[in-house]
Order: structure tokens, then C-alpha cells, then sequence
């Protein structure tokens, strides 16, 4: 044993090791850079004079991102809705400013507008109309006690939220930048490294299920992930802008991939029935390579930069698929029948694994691949029109789900006004911010209370923090010299937070609050009972917030539900009866799923059902139209055409009455389980010549039917809606 080996390990590493905070060099770097521009935000507000300097130092920590292009976009998107937002408050002042009821009403309305919005975008475009809300909220009620003042509040409130912006997005570009666009690539590679390593597990029967699972979660979170990174790039250089359609693609392609290894990966694990031996002997081999292939891919971290080399290496691979296929077909009426199939099915969907692949490999090159003579990233004019007919609109679903998050927040804050009214409450400005704060957790999530308590615990741990330093350390400064240094060095922990993903919510609520709650005004007063009134008073509004969430749950079940239905109702009968290519239809489901992505928790069975339901929905429709185009083979039996085509016409027909069968689902579900099974023996059944054409074709038939058979066992809790239930 080396010495190496039986080392202890150094201190730093021991540090490392025991707190969960990322202690490495570049978030080291995040931490002071972000501390440098709150005390720069702090020292341009004081200059201007500001009414409250503190808020441009608590937008710099809730706007604290680690890489440029997501400072960037949330910069922009929070400036845009401060505008618009101090623009509407100021209106609805200079209109309802000595009528409460009016006022809080109007507010009221342009908050469910702003959430009704939100609710129906993604990432920061979504925090842009939030933000509108927000400050309409804030210079509204805050205006109402000096309507005279109300330019005044609405303007220092704006320059203190752009100072804020800029100081935290100068240092996120100049000081040691992370471009989105640089980790995006990264990520592309170590994706593209996880989805081979993924189909390689898919490859190996003997798998655990349990192991499968936990890396297909593993899969979408970095799937999500990306896409969400994806949405930054574009405020960094415009070949990313360009590029912008080509990587929502890839998003889709991701999903392809993991709906077809999927599949594979139970058809193996179930490959082991009497007569299978001489098909396995000539499945092992080639398994076997596609496999070792995969594996040097995921193991190759240079794999992705030479993207001709990784295509021709999966198109020969496919080629010895296709080889294993035509000796198959050859054994078709030599041996039973169902192991055939089920030999054909597997490397069926090992040939649309290695597409898959091979397709986020193409969509890689034509998104953010380098042009040899520009040196600028470019998208293709096809890969821009196939990825725009994509972006689909928001479903009812979704408009009424947003419908409800938006009268939600109206709600919420009617009855803490009503409350501040009825109690003449002084600091009741202060809880309606705090409700205010917490109601940002409610869009897009399908469960804000954890979230919305671990930000009030922390913010609550912020203004504690901040008590102490102003009764121990700021009576004992002078000089904002002094002051800045103090900051720095106390926002250190709190920058470190905010750069550690699980912990970025808790970090920029600590040093956000901190900051703002310290006493950082321009004159220094210290008042105890000031202080507590203000803290307990927006702790309070946002408990409320948290109560108010709990009680009237808003989440995306009835878009799982739109989703269920639009699926088996119209898009896999459209497949059957072959009204649109099935690949189209493959990409409408991954499309409408991937926007849903974020919304889910794996960790729960009834959303893991729904999951892994539409991931086999979408597979569904490629059997379903490669079934409806072998009918135009002119090759093909006439009695395999009549099963086929009887099944296709009867599938498509029962899958459409499905979502509107209410309580008698499971009978309908049975019926067409029966018309699947019935189809499937009707081939296995049939005596044609061995070895034959019309024989090799019947095989190809049964292989699509053996597929769409084992939904009705593996994918049943999504069939009878069960994801409702968990």
C-alpha cells in the first residue's frame, strides 16, 4: 500500500468534508465579489441620499447568481418589473390615494395579474413580472401614507433596486466572470457523458431496478437543471441567443433518450423465457458491444468536442444492430415466436437509444458548436424552425392553474391589509412586505412551504444576526471605511450559502436580511423597540404568507392531468391512425413534459408513475406509427395486415374514449389491454414460411405489439391516473 493511500487527510480537506458549504476557490471568489458590491451599492446610495439605502444592498443578494448571464437576466427582468411596477403604483395612487378600499383593491388586481403571468412563464421572465407586482405593492401601500410623497418614495425605491443591480452585475462580469454560456457547454458534456453511462446501465438486465430509478432522477434533475441554465446564456453574447432554440432541442432530445432506455431496459430484464437461448446467443455479443461503446463514451470526457467521430462511432454500432435484426428476421417461424419478437423489440429500441444520442449530438453542433470561420456559435436555419414549432402555448391547465395562483395572491394580501385595517396596526406595512416576500415562492412550485419556511427561519437568523452587530459593533465604528470592512467580512457566510445550490436559498435570505435590518440608514439610530416591531411584524407577514399557501394549494395536477389526456386522447390515436409522423407526436409529449419538469418531486410515487407514464406514452407512439407504416409495405401478409390494421383502427379509437370514461377507466383500460393481447396472439399465431419475407415482416409487427403490451403492466398506475393518488 502507498503511502498516498494511508495519508491523513489534510486539514482543509477535513473542513471540506464536515460542512456542507462549497468551499472551493471559485465560490471563495462569488462570496467576496458579491459582499464588495453590497458595500458598493451601500456607499452609491448613501451619496445619492436615499431615503433607504439598505435596499439596494437586499437586492444585491437577491440577485446574487454565479454566473453572468443568470446575473444579467435576473438584473434585467427585476429592473423592468420595478418600472412598470413603480409606474402602476404611482398610478393607482394618484387615483385612490384617500380611498383604502379602492387602493387595496386595485393593488389587489394588478398583483393577480402579475402572478396570473408569472405563473404561465419560466425562470426569470416570470421573476420580471413578479418583481411588477411586488413594487407596485411596495410604493403603493408605502405611498398612501404621503400621497405627496409618493414620487419621491417610488423613485428612491427604484434607484436603490437599479444601484443594486448594476453593483451586483458589474462584479458578476468584471471580478473573475463564470459565463453561463462556458458552463453550459460543460454541462453539455458531462450530460452527454451521464446519458451514455445511462444507456450502458439500460444494456445490463441484471441492473437493480432501485439503481435504474435513482439514476433516471438523477438524469431529469440535471436535465432540468440545464434548461434552466440554457435560459442565462441568452443575455450573454448573441451566438447564444442564437443558439437559444437549437439547446430548447436538446432538452427534448434528453427526454427521448431517457423515454426509450427506459423501455429497453425492462424488455431485458424480462428476456428470459424457454426457447430464448439461441436468440440470446446472437443478442449477447452485440449487446455486449453497444454497451462497451457506451461505456467509453461516458469515460471519454473529450468525447463531446469531436462530435464526427462520436456519430460515425454510433452509426456503426447501429449497423451491427442491424445486422443482429436481419439474422433474427431469419429465424422468424424457426423458432417460438414471442422470444423473437422480444429479441426484435430489444434491438429495436437499442437502434432508437443510439438515434437519440446521435441526435443530441447533431443538436449540440448545430446549437452551440464554434463556425470554423467566424468563431461564433450559430444555429442552423432548420434547427431554428423545427425548435420554434415546439414552443408550445400554455395549455387551459396551466391558464386556469395561473388563474388560481394569481387570485391566491390577491387573497392573501386583501386579508392582511384587512387585518392591518381592522387592528390600526402601525407597522402593518411591514407584514404586507413580508407576505409579499414569501408569495414569490408560490409561482411554478408545487409545494412553496418548506421552501417559503427554511427562507422565514433564515431571514428571521438574518435580522437576529443583524440586532447583535448593531448593539455590539456599530456603536464601535467609525467611518464607512470601517463599516464596509465590517460588512465584507461579516457577509462572507452568507455569500458562501448563496453559491452552494442546496443551501443558495438560505445564504441570500441570511445576507440579504442582515444587510437590510443591520441599520445601515443614513443616519444611524438605534432603536430597540423600533427594530423589533419591524422584524416581528414582516416575520409575521410572511407566517401568514406560509398559512395562507398551505390552506389554498395550487399545483400542477390538473397540467398532469391535460397532459394524460392530450396524450391518450389525441396524440397516441393520432399516431395509430397516422394522422402525423409518430416522431412529431414523440416530440409534442416530451415537449409538453419538459415544461412540467421542474414541478415534480421523483421522491414521490405518484409523480414517479407520471413520469415514467409519459416517458412510455411517448415510446407508445413510435410502435404505434411504425405499425401504421408497415401497412404500406406492399410485402406484408394480408392476414398480418388485417390484425394490424383491425388494431390499429380499434386502439385508436378505445385510447380516445379513455379520458372521458370517468369511474368506468379501468373497464376501458381492460378493453383495450384485451385488443393489444389479442393482436399480439393473432401473429404469433399465424404459419408463415420460415425464414421469409412475409415472416421477417409479421416479426416486426409483433415486436411494435409485444411493446405496447407491456405498458399495460409496467406504465398501469399512469393508464388508470393512479399519479393522482401519490
Amino acid at each position: 500500500m502507498s503511502t498516498a493511500d494511508t495519508a491523513p487527510p489534510t486539514f482543509w480537506t477535513s473542513v471540506r468534508q464536515a460542512v456542507p458549504v462549497d468551499l472551493g476557490w471559485r465560490n471563495v471568489v462569488f462570496s467576496l465579489r458579491t459582499a464588495a458590491a453590497a458595500v458598493a451599492a451601500l456607499a452609491a446610495a448613501y451619496w445619492l441620499e436615499l431615503q433607504d439605502p439598505q435596499w439596494a444592498v437586499l437586492t444585491v443578494y437577491l440577485l446574487a447568481q454565479p454566473t453572468a448571464g443568470a446575473a444579467v437576466a435576473k438584473g434585467a427582468y427585476r429592473i423592468v418589473g420595478t418600472l412598470v411596477g413603480a409606474g402602476v403604483g404611482l398610478a393607482i395612487l394618484g387615483l385612490w390615494s384617500q380611498a383604502p378600499i379602492p387602493l387595496v383593491g386595485c393593488i389587489a388586481l394588478w398583483l393577480a395579474l402579475c402572478f396570473y403571468m408569472g405563473a404561465q412563464r419560466r425562470n426569470y421572465t416570470a421573476y420580471g413580472f413578479l418583481l411588477a407586482a411586488y413594487t407596485a405593492l411596495l410604493v403603493g401601500l408605502e405611498g398612501s401614507f404621503a400621497p405627496t410623497q409618493a414620487w419621491h418614495i417610488a423613485f428612491d425605491r427604484t434607484a436603490e433596486i437599479i444601484i443594486g443591480i448594476i453593483c451586483v452585475t458589474a462584479v458578476s462580469v468584471l471580478v473573475f466572470p463564470v459565463y453561463a454560456g462556458d458552463v453550459l457547454r460543460g454541462q453539455l458534456s458531462q450530460l452527454f457523458g451521464r446519458l451514455c453511462r445511462y444507456g450502458a446501465v439500460a444494456l445490463q438486465p441484471r441492473t437493480p431496478m432501485e439503481t435504474f430509478v435513482a439514476l433516471r432522477r438523477a438524469m431529469v434533475e440535471a436535465v432540468v437543471k440545464f434548461d434552466a441554465l440554457r435560459s442565462y446564456t441568452v443575455f450573454e453574447a448573441p451566438e447564444m441567443r442564437a443558439s437559444d432554440a437549437g439547446l430548447r432541442r436538446m432538452t427534448r432530445e434528453f427526454l427521448r433518450v431517457l423515454a426509450v432506455a427506459r423501455g429497453l431496459h425492462v424488455r431485458l430484464d424480462d428476456f428470459q423465457v424457454e426457447g430464448a437461448g439461441p436468440i440470446a446467443d446472437r443478442l449477447r455479443p452485440t449487446m455486449a458491444a453497444v454497451s462497451g461503446l457506451l461505456e467509453r463514451l461516458a469515460a471519454d470526457p473529450s468525447a463531446f468536442t469531436d462530435t464526427r467521430r462520436v456519430r460515425s462511432q454510433l452509426l456503426t454500432a447501429r449497423v451491427g444492430l442491424n445486422d443482429a435484426r436481419a439474422d433474427l428476421e431469419a429465424m422468424a417461424g424457426r423458432v417460438p415466436f414471442v422470444p423473437l419478437a422480444d429479441g426484435m423489440l430489444i434491438l429495436r429500441r437499442a437502434g432508437d437509444l443510439l438515434h437519440g444520442l446521435s441526435m443530441v449530438v447533431v443538436s449540440e453542433a448545430a446549437s452551440v458548436r464554434t463556425d470554423r470561420r467566424s468563431g461564433t456559435g450559430t444555429a442552423s436555419p432548420a434547427a431554428l424552425a423545427t425548435a420554434a414549432r415546439k414552443i408550445l402555448p400554455p395549455s387551459p391547465a396551466v391558464r386556469r392553474e395561473a388563474l388560481l395562483a394569481g387570485l391566491r395572491a390577491a387573497l392573501a394580501l386583501i386579508v392582511m391589509c384587512g387585518f392591518w385595517a381592522a387592528t390600526e396596526w402601525t407597522d402593518g406595512f411591514n407584514a404586507a412586505s413580508g407576505l409579499a416576500v414569501i408569495l414569490f415562492f408560490s409561482i411554478n412550485q408545487d409545494r412553496p412551504g418548506p421552501l417559503g419556511f427554511s427562507f422565514l427561519l433564515w431571514s428571521a437568523l438574518g435580522i437576529g444576526a443583524a440586532y447583535l452587530a448593531m448593539v455590539l459593533v456599530l456603536p464601535r465604528i467609525e467611518g464607512f471605511e470601517a463599516l464596509g470592512l465590517f460588512l465584507v467580512l461579516a457577509l462572507i457566510p452568507a455569500g458562501l450559502m448563496a453559491g452552494t445550490p442546496q443551501l443558495a436559498w438560505p445564504g441570500i435570505a441570511f445576507g440579504g436580511f442582515f444587510a437590510s435590518e443591520i441599520g445601515t440608514g443614513n443616519v444611524f439610530q438605534p432603536d430597540e423597540t423600533a427594530f423589533f416591531n419591524a422584524a416581528l411584524s414582516m416575520l409575521f407577514g410572511m407566517a401568514v404568507c406560509l398559512v395562507v399557501l398551505n390552506l389554498l394549494p395550487v399545483n400542477s395536477l390538473a397540467s398532469r392531468r391535460h397532459i394524460w389526456s392530450a396524450t391518450l386522447g389525441a396524440l397516441l390515436p393520432q399516431a395509430a391512425r397516422g394522422v402525423r409522423h409518430e416522431r412529431v407526436i414523440l416530440g409534442e409529449i416530451v415537449t409538453r413534459l419538459a415544461d412540467l419538469l421542474p414541478r415534480l418531486a421523483l421522491s414521490r410515487r405518484g409523480e414517479e408513475d407520471f413520469l415514467r407514464g409519459a416517458l412510455g406514452a411517448a415510446s407508445t407512439a413510435l410502435e404505434l406509427g411504425r405499425l401504421r407504416r408497415l401497412l404500406a409495405v406492399p410485402e406484408l401478409p394480408e392476414a398480418t395486415r388485417r390484425v394490424v390494421a383491425g388494431f390499429l383502427e380499434r386502439f385508436a379509437d378505445q385510447l380516445a374514449q379513455l379520458p372521458p370514461a370517468g369511474r368506468a377507466l379501468p373497464a376501458r383500460v381492460a378493453e383495450a389491454e384485451a385488443t393489444a393481447n389479442e393482436a399480439n396472439a393473432a401473429l404469433a399465431g399465424l404459419d408463415l414460411p420460415p425464414g421469409s419475407p412475409a415472416a421477417a415482416l409479421n416479426l416486426r409487427a409483433g415486436a411494435s405489439l409485444r411493446f405496447i403490451v407491456d405498458r399495460f403492466d409496467i406504465d398501469r398506475a399512469f393508464l388508470l391516473r393512479s399519479f393522482e393518488e401519490g
